[in-house]
């Protein structure tokens, strides 16, 4: 979808980034920047989202304030896991693989080169190993999943799924010598349990996704195929169970040691992704100033009418002593007036939240981001982002019978290109993961199931009918690209939040026409 705009702005569809229940009270976002193959020293992204809220839920600026918003948001923001097909890892040619990154450097330690360096780096890209592995087990299954009819017309599938299953094989050869050289390497402890807990993760998530894969198309593949599937599964279970890994699903169990452990090595995996975020208050020096200033200026008329008065009463006069109360009560009622006016001031020439984005492992800041958040009255609002949430209408008036509340969240992220390739060729872009609590908005949800009356036509009797009683949280989210200070593309998404008294039941993503 492209659409003529002003100043080359382009229109287009947003593929990469989702929203999804993640849990009863929590739903998910997941919102991608890609670092722009540019010579500009900065590539900067503006995220607006409009949650469109049931004004039945009593949800407005005096019930609900900036600070439990952001209570209620939490952000994490991360490289975006490379991309690299598993024939690609097994390249020897590839000098991007961690697979040969790992080899290389098992055989420097071979040849004594070995320093806290060289085991930092074994340790850091058996992780980004992991990683990348489990993303590339995913988009195969997701991308056969998704085009198997079109690639059954195109291609031969199952000679295709039968040479990507042997590069999983050779996958499993490749980390079994792996293991075997760092089992005979001098090496410490911390770089032999890291290397466990990579090699069990990634042993999970070969079986978690053919697991899936011969659920799914059990009725496509062929016998042979479903064979070696099978071989390639119980292979990584006995290899766990060799290893009396705690990642086994045991029968008749609650099976809460596997979860538990399972996060944790996600977690571990995960964490060379991870960037730390070092909040700063932008307001705070400024209002600093401003309540200094409320302070002089309130200093000051006090003792330029106190002066005053000395000139028309005599001291501890009766008239001397009602002036200098009045005065004393001016004092602070300026002083407070002030500190309001700078607050609103402050409030509208500031982000409500200033964070750095720091590249822990180098201790580089490579980004910056700026996010405020406001409560918008309907002819504020954009008139597109106005057509796409009443695009899923039914009817001219369906906007009246249900009036909203508007919440406009904006964050403006910038991402220092030369930083970011100075210190990383695999790891470019980010990914900003927005978990968002909706506990808040329930307080005055009605009940979950309400109870009506209905005649029967068949049974001829009244019934009780149980009514599910639910309440639509529309999100409209505009994600606007910038070279330099002109805008490049402009993307735009819409969700929809399905809730009840108890939680989350569904995110559904409706289509719209802009």
């Amino acid at each position: 979808m492209i659409l003529k705009v002003k100043d080359n702005e382009k229109i287009r569809d947003w593929k990469e980034s989702s929203i999804e229940r993640h849990d009863l009270y929590n739903f998910e976002s997941k919102i991608d920047y890609t670092l722009e193959i540019t010579e500009k020293k900065k590539t900067s992204y503006v995220l607006a989202t409009y949650l469109f809220i049931p004004s039945s839920l009593q949800i407005n600026k005096d019930s609900y304030s900036k600070e439990q918003f952001f209570s209620d948001i939490n952000n994490r923001i991360r490289f975006k896991t490379p991309k690299m097909s598993i024939e690609e890892i097994l390249d020897k040619r590839n000098e991007l693989s961690p697979m040969n990154t790992i080899m290389k450097a098992l055989k420097d330690i071979e040849y004594g080169k070995s320093n806290r360096d060289i085991i930092t780096k074994i340790q850091r890209e058996l992780c980004l190993l992991a990683d990348i592995i489990k993303v590339s087990l995913r988009d195969q299954f997701n991308y056969i999943q998704n085009k198997y009819n079109n690639l059954k017309k195109q291609y031969n599938v199952l000679e295709m799924i039968n040479s990507y299953l042997e590069s999983i094989k050779i996958l499993q050869a490749k980390l079994e010598l792996m293991g075997n050289k760092i089992l005979m390497s001098q090496i410490p402890i911390k770089l032999r349990e890291a290397f466990q807990f990579a090699d069990e993760y990634i042993s999970l998530q070969i079986e978690k996704w053919l697991t899936r894969s011969l659920k799914v198309f059990e009725d496509k593949f062929s016998q042979e195929i479903k064979i070696s599937m099978i071989e390639v599964i119980e292979k990584e279970q006995e290899h766990r169970e060799y290893l009396k890994s705690s990642l086994i699903i045991l029968e008749n169990a609650n099976n809460e040691t596997f979860s538990y452990q399972e996060g944790i090595m996600k977690k571990f995996v995960q964490g060379v992704l991870y960037l730390e975020k070092k909040k700063k208050d932008p307001k705070s020096q400024s209002l600093e100033i401003f309540y200094s200033v409320a302070a002089g200026v309130a200093m000051f008329f006090s003792l330029f009418f106190g002066f005053l008065i000395l000139s028309f009463f005599a001291m501890y006069s009766i008239p001397f002593i009602i002036a200098t109360v009045v005065i004393y009560m001016l004092k602070d009622r300026i002083k407070d007036n002030i500190r309001g006016v700078s607050q609103k001031a402050v409030g509208s020439m500031f982000p409500d939240q200033r964070i750095d984005i720091v590249d822990g492992f180098n201790k580089e800041k490579i980004g910056k981001s700026k996010e405020i958040v406001n409560f918008k009255s309907k002819n504020k609002i954009p008139p597109e982002i106005l057509r796409i949430r009443r695009s899923s209408n039914i009817s001219s008036i369906e906007e009246k019978g249900k009036p909203e509340e508007v919440i406009l969240y904006e964050k403006k992220i910038t991402l220092f290109n030369k930083k970011i390739k100075q210190f990383h060729t695999r790891r470019r872009d980010i990914s900003d993961v927005i978990r968002f609590n909706v506990r808040g908005f329930l307080r005055y949800a009605d009940d979950p199931i309400q109870f009506l009356s209905k005649w029967n036509r068949d049974k001829k009797k009244v019934e009780i009918i149980p009514i599910s009683k639910v309440y639509h949280v529309n999100l409209v989210l505009k994600l606007t690209s910038f070279k330099g200070k002109k805008v490049n593309t402009i993307h735009y998404k819409k969700f929809r939040v399905i809730i009840d008294q108890k939680g989350i039941k569904r995110v559904l993503e409706p289509e719209f026409n802009l």
